[in-house]
């Protein structure tokens, strides 16, 4: 008797030591899928990538790099390979931008930041500080057609103008009606926020936004050099593969998050957009690996599109959707990522209350699952790439990630650096789990 337990205990160390080496491995393939997110922004958002944006190659670097991974993943391409190529108008910065003011240099992305708009200059012009109360009726602004400002820059204090009146100031800098050399406008801000969303054409006038303590309090010159060059067609791409789903291969769940950022605004100036977007390009990339291993194979048909030229209005997911690899009617539901590189205080699920059974699928996963703090319901908005497909009629939504840890956005301080993935494997769990269960 005593042979024979021995027997079968050390029978049973069999399957036992076997299960504990899978439950740490499981342990490990989790850690380790954060690694993988950690690397991806971490090469996304160096140096090397210049913000993924529109000069020195970086858009074509990073779609690249992004191709390369999914290829590692062994998704599948479309026909044509995983790129899908256009073109788009854009005024670029590839030199120099250089502001100072009464002899004093501006750093630029910190102390000021040049609209994407401008055209170039190199010249010193005198300065006018425009009265706040010159905004109070419409009439008074007509007063600035009077003079001749074709060399000085209109300084305006928004900060000193009541809310109500700021549509005023904001035709003033768009139509430049008293032809103006060009405009300050002084922001009292913790950060300077850049766009590049007005980028599609160049204006004949540059416009700076600059911190108010970075400026003199009476200011009498100012002296710019700004190198702009607009690029009537520069060459984009979207990047994309896909899985077939062993039960349901004729429909998709698609999984998307822009790649593109700001870029370089000059040589010094650089955004390197680690929670916007590299964040939601390395969780969809890390979904992509994970459901391409043999035993995570997807019900349905999946596919991974990294969307280009998000930051310049939406370009890409609107060129897709005009001109889709397959047709948007498989689409079953699309989940666009961007910015989740935080978490403390939850996702919130833009379109949620459009499409309330996934969200509340979503609810019911998290309540039984406890992975994120609150699911959050937004309503309809078109403030990311699932919005050309949503009015496609394509069931979608757009997930990004909340917390105070993190709040850089359209700066130079959206670095790798200070990404926290404070509930990056919580969240990347909660998805796994709606897709795997979805069944709407």
């Amino acid at each position: 008797m005593k042979d024979n337990r021995f027997i079968g205990f050390h029978f049973s160390l069999l399957f036992i030591i076997p299960a504990l080496l899978f439950l740490s491995g499981s342990n490990s393939v989790i850690a380790q899928n954060l690694n993988y997110a950690r690397s991806l922004v971490d090469t996304l958002a160096s140096p090397a990538m210049s913000g993924r944006g529109y000069v020195n190659n970086a858009n074509q670097l990073a779609s690249g790099f992004i191709a390369s991974e999914m290829q590692k993943a062994g998704l599948n391409n479309f026909p044509g390979g995983f790129f899908q190529s256009f073109t788009l108008p854009l005024n670029t910065f590839p030199g120099k931008v250089e502001f100072s003011v009464d002899g004093k240099s501006l750093i630029p992305g910190i102390d000021f930041i040049v609209s994407a708009s401008s055209p170039s200059t190199e010249k010193t012009y005198k300065v006018k500080v425009l009265s706040p109360k010159l905004f109070d009726t419409p009439g008074k602004l007509e007063k600035l057609n009077k003079r001749d400002f074709s060399n000085t820059l209109l300084l305006i204090d928004k900060s000193l103008i009541a809310k109500e009146k700021q549509k005023p100031v904001d035709s003033l800098v768009r139509t430049n009606f008293p032809g103006s050399a060009g405009f300050v406008i002084l922001s009292d801000k913790e950060r300077l926020l850049w766009s590049i969303s007005q980028g599609y054409r160049q204006k004949e006038f540059p416009v700076f936004e600059v911190l108010k303590p970075a400026m003199r309090a009476k200011p009498r010159k100012a002296s710019a050099k700004v190198e702009a060059v607009f690029e009537p067609a520069i060459k984009v791409r979207n990047v994309l593969g896909f899985i077939r789903g062993t039960e349901v291969p004729d429909s998709f769940i698609v999984i998307t998050a822009h790649y593109d950022h700001l870029g370089m605004m000059g040589a010094k100036a650089l955004f390197p957009g680690a929670n916007d977007n590299a964040s939601g390009v390395a969780m969809m990339l890390d979904l992509a690996m994970h459901y391409s291993l043999p035993g995570n194979k997807p019900r349905y048909s999946m596919a991974f599109i990294a969307l280009a030229a998000e930051e310049t209005g939406l370009n890409g997911s609107e060129f897709y959707t005009e001109n889709p690899l397959f047709p948007l009617e498989q689409i079953a539901f699309l989940i666009n990522l961007d910015m989740v590189g935080t978490g403390s205080e939850g996702i919130s699920v833009v379109n949620g209350k459009i499409f309330t059974k996934q969200y509340e699928k979503l609810v019911k996963i998290n309540a039984e699952k406890e992975y994120v703090t609150t699911v959050t319901q937004g309503g309809e908005s078109c403030n990311s790439d699932h919005c050309p497909f949503y009015k496609k009629g394509v069931p979608a939504v757009f997930i990004f990630s909340k917390g105070k840890e993190h709040r850089e956005y359209h700066n130079i301080y959206d670095s790798r650096d200070r990404i926290p993935f404070t509930d990056y494997t919580d969240i990347f769990s909660l998805l796994r789990d709606f897709i795997n269960s979805y069944n709407l």
